[in-house]
Parts: structure tokens; C-alpha cells; sequence
């Protein structure tokens, strides 16, 4: 037993471990680089989704404040017109459509955020599909009014 102690003294003492701490260091330093770049490529997709969300619901909401019909589309169109592919990190094949009825504007897009690495190439064909919808209903003050003033008088019994 003895012996055998002496024996790693004089091995680490000659060096002939040194290379152990090479090996160690490829390990630590590659992992950690898959794991940093990972990071990054997340980040870059949570930011895109949550634009895209926004994006949707601002566009929506342009119009939901408007009387006529007309003036809610215009509303839209100049939101979309405001939607540009600089305000994405990484999605390509922007696409999407709004539309501004009656009673309702609602507003739907879709991008694909390619992702590389060959086991998101197995997995999700290489890219992630990002979707994003939202509807607004339309604002109707004056019906608004009404209605407050009518439960009001039921409220009171229509004195003041």
C-alpha cells in the first residue's frame, strides 16, 4: 500500500497526469458552448414570438376604436403598413392578414424561425413555426353609454 502511494507521487510529480486536465477542458469548455449558443438561440425565438404577439394585438386594437367601418380599416392597413422584418431577430416567411368587420377586428400572422443543429433538423424539419391571432371587439361608446344610463334609472327608479 505503501508503495503504490509512492508510486502516483513520483508519477504526478514527473507528469505524466497533466494530460487528464486536456481532456477535462475540451469536455467543460464544449459543453459550455453548446449550452451558451443554445441560450442564444432561444432567446432570439421567445423574442420573436413575443413581437409577433404584440404585433398582433396592436394591429387588432388600431381599428377596435373607430365608428364606421371604413375608418377601422383604414386604422389597419396603417398598422400592417408599420410591420416590418427588422423588428424580428431571426424569423423568416413573415406572412399574416387582418381583416376589420362590423362587430369585431381580428388580426392573424405566421413566420418560420429556422433553428440549426442536426437534431432540430431531425426533429421539426430545421425551423419552428411561430403563430400568432388576436381579435378585438369593436367599441361602441354611445351603446356604451346607454346601457349605464339605463341600468341607472333601473337602479334608482328613474329619479336623480
Amino acid at each position: 500500500m505503501r508503495r503504490r502511494g509512492a508510486r502516483l507521487r513520483s508519477l504526478q510529480a514527473a507528469g505524466t497526469w497533466k494530460g487528464s486536465y486536456t481532456v477535462e477542458a475540451a469536455l467543460v469548455v464544449s459543453i459550455t458552448f453548446f449550452v451558451l449558443a443554445s441560450l442564444v438561440i432561444a432567446t432570439f425565438y421567445v423574442h420573436d414570438r413575443a413581437v409577433f404577439q404584440s404585433m398582433v394585438c396592436e394591429i387588432a386594437s388600431a381599428g377596435s376604436g373607430y365608428a364606421t367601418e371604413s375608418e377601422r380599416s383604414s386604422a389597419v392597413s396603417t398598422a400592417q403598413a408599420q410591420v416590418t422584418a427588422s423588428r424580428f431577430l431571426g424569423s423568416k416567411e413573415v406572412s399574416g392578414s387582418a381583416s376589420a368587420g362590423e362587430k369585431e377586428v381580428t388580426a392573424s400572422w405566421s413566420a418560420a424561425y429556422p433553428v440549426p443543429g442536426f437534431a432540430m433538423q431531425y426533429l421539426a424539419g430545421g425551423e419552428l413555426l411561430i403563430e400568432a391571432s388576436w381579435s378585438c371587439k369593436v367599441a361602441d361608446p354611445t351603446d356604451t353609454i346607454r346601457l349605464i344610463r339605463g341600468a341607472g334609472e333601473l337602479i334608482t327608479g328613474g329619479d336623480d
